[in-house]
């Protein structure tokens, strides 16, 4: 299935959020939205599902606070929060847009 035009928006996404990861040595979480951009990007569909799995429970991506050093920069941070924010909303859009499509 063909996603929504947003993939190219939530791929860049990604790719910033990926890099902020590996800047700040946390190279787990940089691997698995790896996958999901990597997935998204090719029209895969199961990359959005994983993307959105990511933000649930505890330990969840919506629990990672980059640092270096010991140190959490808050510049750092507060971007890779609005992007972490970004890419679940456009997520979201593309799970209804999948759901809305078919017919759930």
């Amino acid at each position: 299935m063909t996603l929504h035009s947003d993939v190219d928006q939530l791929v860049g996404t990604l790719e910033a959020m990926t890099r902020l990861l590996r800047l700040h040595g946390d190279g787990g979480w940089a691997e698995q939205i790896e996958r999901c951009r990597s997935s998204i990007a090719r029209s895969d569909y199961h990359g959005v599902d994983r993307l959105l799995r990511l933000y649930a429970g505890m330990g969840s991506l919506n629990d990672v606070i980059l640092q270096s050093g010991g140190v959490a920069p808050a510049e750092d941070n507060e971007q890779f929060d609005a992007l972490r924010t970004d890419a679940w909303e456009r997520a979201h859009v593309l799970a209804r847009s999948k759901a809305g499509a078919n017919g759930e």
